[in-house]
């Protein structure tokens, strides 16, 4: 800590023989002694509150981890991913069925303003699926048109239970 070697040291103690005197150098030692130890004994006390603080500090977040992880459900925390992954399959199912309709009204449409003597075959919204779609669309239990018009209450999906 300081940098005083053996030498320094017996500087003082001859600095200090002189100006305190040999009767009462005892006393000073003794009292040096208590105030170094009142001192030390200070700082410990300092210390130990300190780290009591931080012990309870921690504690508190120790219990409130373990508060969070007794309430966790993984139940409900998968089923909250499932939804969220079908919600976003829904999506794109809406999107694709929107899309389909509008490209057969554009279909429809010009091959009516086409061939003006002959009705134009309606085109089915099936057979505009890709194949790879067919899996998905068969997956999600989506409703045609035509069931959707039926049945209005129950929207364009059917959900699994």
């Amino acid at each position: 800590m300081f940098d005083i070697g053996w030498s320094e040291i017996l500087v003082v103690v001859i600095i200090t023989i002189l100006v305190v005197g040999p009767k009462e150098l005892p006393g000073l030692l003794r009292t040096i002694g208590k105030t170094v130890g009142n001192l030390r004994r200070m700082a410990g006390d300092f210390q130990h509150q300190f780290n009591d603080a931080l012990k309870e500090a921690e504690l508190d977040e120790v219990q409130k981890t373990i508060g969070d992880v007794r309430t966790l459900d993984p139940g409900t925390a998968l089923k909250d991913a499932v939804k969220k992954q079908l919600s976003s399959v829904d999506d794109l199912t809406e999107d694709l069925s929107v899309q389909m309709a509008s490209s057969k009204r554009d279909i429809n449409e010009a091959l009516e303003t086409g061939s003006a003597s002959a009705p134009a075959p309606a085109i089915d919204d099936r057979s505009m699926v890709p194949p790879e779609l067919e899996q998905l669309h068969s997956d999600a239990n989506i409703v045609s048109d035509a069931d959707a018009q039926s049945q209005p209450d129950m929207g364009k999906t059917k959900k699994a239970d």
